[in-house]
């Protein structure tokens, strides 16, 4: 068995181009660890005696006031974009639920509701009707429209066949 031979990675080979988003969090990123580095630069300079101790605090409210407002206004901006996308996807996500979902679940969650309910002393809010009562009834819906679609197509069909009548003096 040859020594180089393995399984291939289930990552890509090639990672994928890095999005917006990413590269603004990156920079933000870089950003603040690039003052944290000033700041500790600065902090250093602390030790040594010719340092005027408040001119190196002035500086640093300064540096730390820019880097604060900087990271205000980017996360606020952030922050309203990743408001939008979460709104975006959360209706991406409802509209593939809703095609997942069983609309007779809700007669499932609101049962389940009512026994909360019971358990908790509350009143019933729902009647739910067993379905072996309302099974004959049902099939009383059905049945005529199932009549009702096979005589349509019955007369489809009719229209359809050579040497009916066609209307209008055929």
């Amino acid at each position: 068995m040859a020594g180089n031979e393995s399984i291939g990675s289930p990552l890509p080979r090639q990672l994928p181009a890095r999005s917006f988003k990413l590269r603004i969090y990156e920079s933000l990123f870089l950003l603040n660890r690039a003052v944290g580095d000033v700041v500790a630069l600065l902090r250093s300079l602390d030790k040594f005696s010719i340092v005027d101790r408040e001119s190196i605090e002035c500086g640093l409210a300064k540096i730390e006031e820019v880097r604060a407002g900087v990271n205000a206004d980017l996360v606020e901006h952030l922050g309203d974009r990743e408001r939008f996308d979460e709104g975006r996807f959360w209706k991406r996500r409802h509209a593939i639920e809703a095609k997942w979902r069983d609309p007779d679940d809700v007669y499932i969650d609101a049962e389940r509701r009512e026994q909360q309910r019971k358990k908790q002393g509350l009143p019933p809010r729902v009647g739910i009707v067993p379905h072996s009562a309302v099974a004959a009834d049902e099939e009383g819906w059905i049945l005529p429209r199932k009549r009702k679609k096979k005589r349509k197509i019955l007369r489809l069909k009719a229209r359809q066949r050579p040497g009916a009548k066609r209307g209008l003096g055929s």
